[in-house]
C-alpha cells in the first residue's frame, strides 16, 4: 500500500510540474514582443519598398535558338522559370516580376568557363 501511495504522490508532483512548466511557456510565448516587432517591422519593409519597373517592360534572357519554356513555378514574391535548350543542358532562370530583375541562371550541365 505504500509503494501505491508513493507512486500516486510522485504522479502527481509530475502532473503538477508539467502544468507549471506549460504555464510558463504560455505567458513566455505571449509575452514574446521582441520577435513579434521583428516580424511586424520585416512585414512593414516589404511592403513600403518602393520599385520602379524595368524599362520597356521587357527581360531579355538571351536564349539561344530553339530554346523553350518548359516550366513556371511561383516561389512566394519570385518566379522560377525552367528553360529546355536543345543540345544543351536545362537552365532555371529566377525571375522578380516587381523589378524585371534576372539572378543568374542555374543550369544541369557542367560548368561552362
Amino acid at each position: 500500500m505504500r509503494v501505491l501511495k508513493a507512486a500516486m504522490i510522485i504522479m502527481g508532483v509530475f502532473i503538477l510540474a508539467g502544468y507549471a512548466y506549460l504555464g510558463v511557456e504560455v505567458v513566455k510565448r505571449f509575452t514574446n514582443h521582441e520577435a513579434r516587432d521583428a516580424a511586424k517591422d520585416a512585414r512593414e519593409a516589404v511592403e513600403d519598398r518602393t520599385v520602379t519597373p524595368a524599362p520597356g517592360g521587357e527581360v531579355a534572357l538571351g536564349l539561344p535558338q530553339g530554346a523553350r519554356i518548359a516550366g513556371m513555378v511561383s516561389t512566394g514574391n519570385r518566379v522560377v522559370v525552367q528553360v529546355s535548350i536543345p543540345d544543351g543542358p536545362d537552365r532555371l532562370y529566377t525571375l522578380d516580376p516587381r523589378t524585371g530583375g534576372v539572378t543568374p541562371t542555374l543550369t544541369t550541365g557542367a560548368k561552362t568557363p
